[in-house]
């Protein structure tokens, strides 16, 4: 590949070739999902999947039993984790454990990058499902989650991408820290949109990937408003890759959009905090 080529075209000639390793969508977690999306799901089921995958069920119980979860019992199995936190709750958590898997690197710069960009998604995560229950929109809720974790995605298949390209000979001079970031600021709402559609995951999930940062958006999309609302408060709290302590959520048209109030909203970022539990060393 020419290396005269801008640092940015060669990655995203990278996503488009047939030789990029693209990020892995949990085939348990797809089913799982799948399941969920009915009208009548098959709790058994559910419980039969977890259940076949001994690694899965102990990195569930293990966050069930965390302290943002925790209730006076310890749960043991996953049959009581789905009675006491529900099967929406326990769905999440499958999303959560299942698709860390994907945020890791061989170069260690590229690494840190990846477990903050991790932080970050389950930081919007969690707030898109608080947001969606606090503006009594429970029926969004665990949508709410699950975009929430996956909105970012494109940034993900771009580090991804990246990473191979620094550990192969494609890339005669290795990038700055500042180019890495200009790539992927520049090109993840693209190939995130992309990759949702490769995954088959519903369109109004690709749509949040493509549209969570565009500056004009529809306020009548509850779902895209939602994680919205939720990528700045973290980007406020510092969740994540980048920290903006000025933002005031109050001020947004997306809080203006769900007509939230200033204290929910202080209550919010407090929430977002003690969500910090779930961020991994890595």
């Amino acid at each position: 590949m020419n290396q005269e080529k801008p640092f940015i075209e060669i990655v995203d000639a990278h996503l488009k070739s047939s030789n990029v390793r693209l990020p892995v969508f949990n085939t348990t977690a797809m089913r799982i999902q799948q399941e969920i999306a009915k009208k009548e799901p098959d709790l058994h089921l559910i419980e039969k999947l977890i259940v076949s995958d001994q690694s899965l069920t102990a990195k569930l119980l293990s966050v069930s039993n965390s302290s943002f979860y925790k209730g006076l019992q310890q749960v043991s199995t996953v049959h009581n984790a789905i009675v006491r936190l529900g099967i929406n709750e326990v769905s999440n958590i499958v999303m959560l454990v299942t698709h860390e898997t994907n945020f890791h690197a061989k170069d260690p710069f590229m690494h840190g990058i990846m477990r903050k960009l991790w932080r970050h998604s389950v930081g919007c995560a969690m707030g898109s499902n608080w947001l969606a229950k606090q503006c009594d929109l429970h029926g969004l809720a665990h949508e709410a989650f699950f975009a929430g974790l996956l909105h970012d995605v494109g940034m993900l298949f771009i580090l991804t991408a990246i990473d191979e390209l620094k550990n192969s000979d494609e890339l005669k001079v290795q990038p700055s820290d500042a180019l890495l970031i200009e790539a992927m600021n520049t090109l993840h709402t693209h190939h995130g949109h992309a990759l949702m559609s490769r995954w088959n995951l519903p369109e109004k999930y690709s749509r949040i990937a493509r549209d969570h940062h565009a500056e004009q958006f529809e306020p009548q999309d509850r779902l895209l408003v939602i994680v919205r609302l939720a990528d700045k408060a973290c980007d406020k709290l510092g969740i994540g890759l980048d920290s903006d302590p000025s933002i005031v959520l109050a001020a947004t048209p997306e809080a203006e959009a769900l007509q939230i109030s200033e204290v929910d909203l202080a209550r919010f970022e407090i929430m977002l905090e003690d969500s910090r539990v779930f961020e991994a060393d890595g």
